[in-house]
């Protein structure tokens, strides 16, 4: 019995990025596209008894139509022309906050061989010897403690694997999560067999049969250092690998000081800096350190565009020279565009009872003419 695992793809993320490719998408939605076919085609090679996405196929609520068009070929590929059964289930970045509208992955349901389960309740999926108990998304935290209560292994089943997505309790990666979370108790999933878990983008082993498959590319710069790509499990006895995917480089270039600096001069290190690293096909974030007021007036803007415009993605962060009082970044420089790190923050929180679209459109609106 083998079974491949994979998780939080996050399609149609990387909006933002400045440069488009001949598709009409940026050039890192194209990377994160290219990570899931390469992690499809993989899988369809390796030929599993099951496949399991568990959760965040798409970064939005809503993507766009070319990326579903992209998604349902790939899926179709992998279980319909294919003929491996695979299961899929909405994570937090699918799953709508208002359950009548539906999780866009629900489109997907005529394509055979594949079971979709985005309903916000625990569904039991079997496939040959395995019994799935498949628990996507829910509402609320109190929605998925009550589905909780209902899993438990089927005694008759040979192999017993949960799929669900969120917080395994207990990571020290999240300790430091919003209240809610969704959480699962670690002697809830060491009941399994195996338990396919979706949320955390590095793979990882949380119990002795609990694991993360990660993300199938680098979806920030935090994830810089972890290899992309999906689980390949074997049962009997349990065997878990991880077998990687090509994603693209994300570098953290050294922290430049610029105490003392006038703009002319800090451009010249800049410059140095990322010759040094070829930015040319690699995301990559520079810290400068010690700004001060006169450094920002004096440096070059059009200067610092072409640099960026040379780069693939370059992002510099300026920070404020230390003072008595509370160090500040200063503006869009700190973390790039306000409007982009806004547009991604909302992404990121909970804005049930709000309408996300209508607040993006609202705040590029204002922040446009923010200066």
């Amino acid at each position: 019995m083998k079974l491949c695992h994979f998780a939080d793809s996050h399609l149609g993320a990387g909006e933002n990025h400045p440069r488009r490719g001949e598709s009409g998408l940026t050039l890192r939605q194209e990377d994160i596209i290219n990570a899931f076919c390469e992690a499809i085609d993989q899988i369809i090679a390796i030929k599993p008894d099951l496949c399991i996405h568990a959760g965040d196929l798409f970064h939005k609520v809503r993507p766009i139509n070319r990326i579903m068009a992209i998604a349902a070929e790939q899926l179709h590929r992998l279980a319909e022309v294919n003929s491996i059964p695979t299961i899929i289930i909405s994570g937090n970045h699918d799953a709508p906050k208002q359950p009548h509208i539906g999780a866009a992955i629900e489109v997907f349901r005529q394509i055979e061989n594949l079971h979709v389960v985005a309903s916000g309740r625990l569904e039991i999926v079997r496939v040959g010897e395995v019994v799935c108990h498949a628990l996507p998304h829910c509402l609320t935290v109190a929605a998925q403690q009550e589905q909780l209560t209902k899993v438990a292994p089927d005694p008759d089943a040979r192999f017993n694997v949960l799929v669900a997505h969120g917080v395994a309790a207990g990571m020290p990666e999240f300790s430091m999560a919003d209240l809610g979370e969704q959480e699962f108790p670690l002697e809830l999933l060491d009941r399994f067999d195996y338990a396919a878990l979706g949320h955390f983008h590095d793979f990882s082993r949380v119990s002795p049969r609990a694991y993360y498959a990660g993300s199938t590319e680098r979806l920030s710069q935090a994830e810089r250092e972890a290899d992309k790509g999906f689980a390949v499990v074997e049962f009997d006895p349990l065997v878990v690998r991880f077998e990687p995917v090509s994603c693209r480089r994300m570098v953290d270039a050294p922290v430049i000081n610029a105490a003392g600096m006038r703009g002319d001069q800090l451009l010249q290190v800049l410059t140095e800096t990322v010759e040094r690293i070829d930015t040319s096909d690699k995301i990559v974030r520079v810290s400068v350190t010690g700004v001060s007021e006169e450094t920002l007036k004096t440096i070059p803007a059009a200067q610092i565009a072409a640099l960026k415009q040379k780069s693939f993605a370059l992002n510099i962060r300026l920070e404020k020279e230390k003072s008595d009082e509370t160090s500040e970044s200063f503006g869009r420089s700190s973390i790039g565009r306000i409007d982009t790190a806004f547009i991604e923050f909302l992404d990121i929180v909970d804005l049930q009872g709000f309408d996300r679209d209508r607040l993006k459109r609202e705040a590029l609106k204002y922040l446009a003419v923010e200066e």
